[in-house]
């Protein structure tokens, strides 16, 4: 039977107890008094039929907690500056987190951290977290309970990068080989409806029925001439087996999903194989590394990348652009970690496009790697100064 999404309905009217906590609130922690006096216009009706449309309604699995709760939770998250695993225990043991979520009195968690963090990812892929962003901004400006004079009149702005390891697994050529091939082993049964450990011997694939690739090759890792001949042994199989599937599946092979499957392999091979000179024709591992040179089969856009000379990290590089005087994050972006730092600028521009005091730049502060993209360019050009 299918049902619905819950609303969250915390009561307009104010216990004796919740009275108290205001009271003793003040204009200390100015933001849990607010939050709560507000609670039911930033989380109106329209607002969670918008949090409702990101879950499918099939009746499937429990009921999620009311997702205007967990987005509750979010802005009380940032504003404490807390872990997931922190903020599901505030729940518990902090009045005022009780007060603004209408859970007073609570000795049980509201939700586990995992909830948490599937909301979290659910409302960024649908864009309510910026969403939710420009409705705390609009109720801030409606009932003026935060004075937007304070504010500096000019900005002072920070940009620079970090590493951001990425989270696919990392390995070397013959694994990512080997995994590669089991997915397109895997995807095939699923097509044809035949058993894995089926194609494999009828392919004659054997390293695939072993536990490891490595361990199917059973061989002596350490003796050069050894491995030389596994990666051989591996690409032959590897070739019998894509020429099975492309018998037995037909058309399908060049379409979803078996052809990124093949595509990936194919990938693979071009950038961490070339044929041992001088056209003896067997395959052996490149010299050096190749340009875009793919290191994770489950995350595709992972790469190598280097903070220093001695360090060296595989992911992405994550750009901050950093109010200076307020030390809010205004603008985020993420590159492939062998990028340069001056590509992530773009997406920065474009995040700092949506604040209404982009206008108001006055200084740029940056490494040498910013110098030349656009943010710098038009900041410089509309008169800020730049400090490098």
């Amino acid at each position: 039977m299918s049902t619905a999404v819950p609303r969250w309905n915390p009561s307009s009217v104010a216990t004796r107890r919740e009275q108290m906590l205001l009271a003793r609130l003040g204009n200390h922690r100015k933001l849990f008094a607010f939050l709560y006096q507000h609670r039911l216009e930033l989380f109106d009706d329209a607002f969670q039929d918008e949090l409702a449309a990101m879950y499918r309604d099939t009746g499937e699995g429990r009921l999620p907690v009311p997702p205007a709760l967990l987005a509750m939770v979010l802005l009380l998250q940032a504003y404490h500056g807390v872990s997931d695993r922190e903020a599901v225990e505030l729940t518990v043991v902090d009045l005022r987190w009780q007060l603004v979520l209408s859970i007073l009195g609570a000795e049980t968690q509201a939700f586990g951290q995992s909830t948490l963090q599937a909301f979290r990812e659910r409302m960024i892929a649908h864009g309510m977290d910026l969403r939710m962003l420009e409705r705390t901004i609009e109720l801030a400006k409606k009932t003026q309970g935060f004075d937007w004079k304070k504010l500096p009149k000019t900005l002072r702005l920070a940009v620079d990068s970090r590493p951001l390891e990425g989270a696919g697994r990392v390995e070397d050529t013959i694994n990512l080989l080997g995994h590669a091939a089991f997915k397109l082993l895997r995807g095939a049964a699923a097509l044809l409806e035949l058993k894995a450990e089926q194609i494999a011997a009828c392919a004659g694939a054997p390293v695939f029925l072993a536990p490891s690739i490595k361990t199917g090759l059973d061989i002596d890792w350490f003796d050069p001439e050894q491995k030389a001949e596994a990666i051989a042994e591996l690409t032959r199989q590897i070739d019998a087996l894509e020429a099975w599937i492309r018998r037995q599946a037909g058309a399908a092979a060049d379409e979803a999903p078996l052809k990124e499957l093949f595509d990936c392999i194919a990938q693979l091979r071009a950038q961490d194989l070339q044929p041992d000179p001088p056209g003896g024709g067997k395959p052996r591992i490149r010299e050096g590394v190749a340009k875009e040179r793919r290191v994770s089969i489950e995350d595709p856009q992972m790469r190598h990348g280097r903070k220093s000379k001695s360090k060296r990290f595989k992911g992405y590089k994550q750009h901050i652009a950093n109010d200076l005087d307020t030390e809010l994050i205004l603008a985020v972006s993420v590159t492939p970690a062998n990028r340069p730092e001056g590509e992530g600028a773009a997406d920065l521009a474009k995040d700092l496009s949506r604040s209404p005091r982009n206008d108001k730049i006055d200084e740029v502060y940056i490494d040498r790697a910013y110098v030349s993209s656009e943010l710098v360019r038009d900041a410089s050009g509309a008169g800020a100064q730049v400090f490098c």
